[in-house]
């Protein structure tokens, strides 16, 4: 009976290493994931950031050249191609 009861107090004390061990993990992986958010949040707005600059620049190209593919007008292809 008291080799069960040994045996029983080495499994809780196993489970009750690994539940912390998890907890651990679990806080690890948590404060990852905000960052990562964190981070992708920042790329984002770097992103939108840059689209608006480039709408905005395209806006001031004059209108044929907003037209055009690579300087050729669409549908054209340049000479020798």
């Amino acid at each position: 009976m008291l080799d069960q009861l040994d045996a029983l107090t080495s499994r809780m004390q196993e489970l009750v290493a690994h539940v912390r061990q998890l907890r651990a993990e679990n806080h690890q992986l948590r404060t990852q994931l905000a960052t990562s958010q964190s981070e992708l949040a920042g790329l984002n707005e770097r992103i939108a950031a840059a689209t608006r600059r480039l709408d905005g620049l395209i806006e001031r190209l004059p209108r044929e050249m907003r037209e055009t593919d690579g300087g050729n007008p669409i549908g054209t292809q340049p000479d020798g191609v």
